[in-house]
């Protein structure tokens, strides 16, 4: 089944630790076992080409673009800053790739970012989600993605998703919203769609210090993860 695509931007939003190659009790008796690193190889490979500035930017391919950003900002520290993993997610019976910082982005209480996630069905490649400017996703010791993204008060959400075999899936979305288009006159709205949409959400009563309290929780449960770092890719 075709998984969803999540590539969060702000206002159009839309895992316990990790550890390499991890395989589940699958019945593959009439399929051939899924292994990561062959079909990720591709990919890793060009995660180099990416980090090593020998691309263009109109050159990075869907899903690439939270990595070249970071990428660029790193500069020759990347390569050893930046890591991937793979893990059965949604315990398909094949490991989904997840590129990041994953042993701390700088944040006192966000313990990792991700950049990207992919996943593969044994022939084709699909993005799951893209870091983006001013937005930020994080692993949790729960299995779930933590996202928050900002453009002051006046554009502010915090969420939680989880990965399905459907793909990633919204648990809670909370979002400020301009009532009547009037910027000093924010709503508080919450949904379970992950869409920025204030008239298919449930508007509730909240100031933004408590909004800044859920947020914090949910920062609070990320968590480091043991990765590989992509300055090992061929060696």
């Amino acid at each position: 089944m075709k998984k969803r695509v999540l590539i969060a931007v702000l206002c159009v939003a839309a895992l316990s630790t990790l550890s390499a190659c991890n395989k589940p009790e699958v019945d593959n008796t009439d399929t051939e076992p899924f292994e990561c690193e062959s079909a990720y190889n591709d990919t890793l490979v060009n995660l180099k080409e990416v980090i090593s500035s020998s691309l263009d930017e109109e050159d990075i391919y869907a899903g690439m673009h939270g990595v070249y950003e970071a990428a660029k900002e790193l500069g020759e520290a990347a390569a050893d800053t930046i890591g991937y993993v793979f893990n059965d997610m949604d315990k398909d019976g094949k490991e989904e790739l997840l590129i990041g910082n994953f042993e701390g982005t700088g944040s006192p209480d966000v313990k990792n970012e991700i950049y990207a996630a992919f996943s593969h069905d044994g022939d084709n490649l699909e993005p799951l989600l893209e870091k983006q400017k001013r937005n930020t996703f994080a692993l949790t010791d729960t299995g779930t993605f933590y996202f928050h993204g900002s453009d002051g008060v006046k554009y502010h959400i915090v969420a939680e998703y989880e990965m399905t075999e459907e793909g990633i899936v919204c648990k809670d979305f909370y979002f400020t919203y301009p009532i009547d288009g009037d910027g000093s006159n924010m709503g508080y709205f919450h949904n379970t769609t992950g869409v920025w949409d204030s008239e298919g959400s449930e508007k509730i009563d909240m100031t933004f210090e408590q909004l800044e309290e859920i947020r914090k929780e949910l920062a609070a449960r990320t968590v480091p993860v043991d990765a590989a770092k992509l300055s090992e890719i061929g060696k």
